[in-house]
């Protein structure tokens, strides 16, 4: 289902669009992929095909892994047209992305892993890294719990979203140093990692051996190595909605 979006108001609407400046060009595999811009509807909202993937009444919870039921697929239509990315629960109606996959919407279409679509209810970006809250209007089925602390270099991690908008996909790697953001967009070091990603993976949690968050991935090389957001600084627009801002409007 695609909901309008009721922006999230708060501080830092002037740092929120200013970070994005040419974020687009300097991400390789980061920025959700682009499809032909769908026809626009009387309204003015623009029609939005199907998602690809099971239906609820196919896909069951055996097989899938709490990680799994967790992560969401992401779809944002802009006066751009269609672009995809992933996310993941955090709460029952509390969705974390990056920020460069909700920029510029007039309306997000929210898709769990066994076909159920939910209402968007507000969006919100961070104003100090690629991140993004979406706040549903429905509950979600699983949500993930957020690591105490950032990941070691050597820890074992796994990914797992939504590449190309199509079907769930995981991959596992581990984390190999920390580093300057490749874009930068923040001053903090962003983990640096051997996990695989692609367009449309963008906003897909890193997990580590216990279940738990430890990153969010938004960026990459086409052949690695792939950057995420460490989960401190995720906790701090969770803990602090201040840290939130409205999401730039599309131009």
């Amino acid at each position: 289902m695609a909901a309008r979006l009721r922006p999230v108001l708060g501080a830092g609407v002037i740092a929120a669009t200013l970070l994005l400046a040419g974020c687009a060009e300097a991400l390789p595999l980061a920025p959700p992929t682009r499809t032909t811009p769908p026809p626009h509807s009387v309204t003015g909202v623009p029609t939005v095909p199907d998602i690809k993937g099971g239906s609820a009444a196919t896909v069951t919870l055996k097989g899938f892994s709490a990680y799994e039921r967790a992560s969401l697929r992401i779809r944002n239509i802009s006066c751009q047209g269609v672009a995809v990315g992933s996310g993941f629960a955090v709460a029952p109606r509390v969705i974390v992305t990056n920020r460069h996959v909700v920029d510029g919407a007039t309306a997000l279409q929210i898709q769990t892993y066994d076909g159920r679509d939910r209402r968007v209810d507000t969006a919100g970006a961070a104003t100090f890294a690629d991140l993004a809250i979406v706040r549903l209007a429905d509950d979600l089925p699983a949500t993930l719990p957020l690591a105490t602390s950032n990941p070691k270099p050597g820890d074992a991690i796994t990914v797992v979203g939504y590449p190309g908008g199509g079907e769930l996909k995981t991959s596992r790697g581990k984390v190999l140093r920390y580093g300057a953001d490749i874009v930068g967009q923040s001053d903090e070091p962003m983990i640096i990692n051997d996990a695989p990603i692609e367009h449309g993976s963008s906003g897909s949690p890193l997990v580590d051996s216990g279940g738990r968050v430890v990153g969010v991935a938004y960026a990459g090389k086409p052949e690695g190595p792939y950057w995420a957001v460490p989960v401190q600084l995720l906790r701090q627009i969770i803990d602090k909605p201040s840290e939130v801002g409205p999401i730039p409007p599309c131009e």
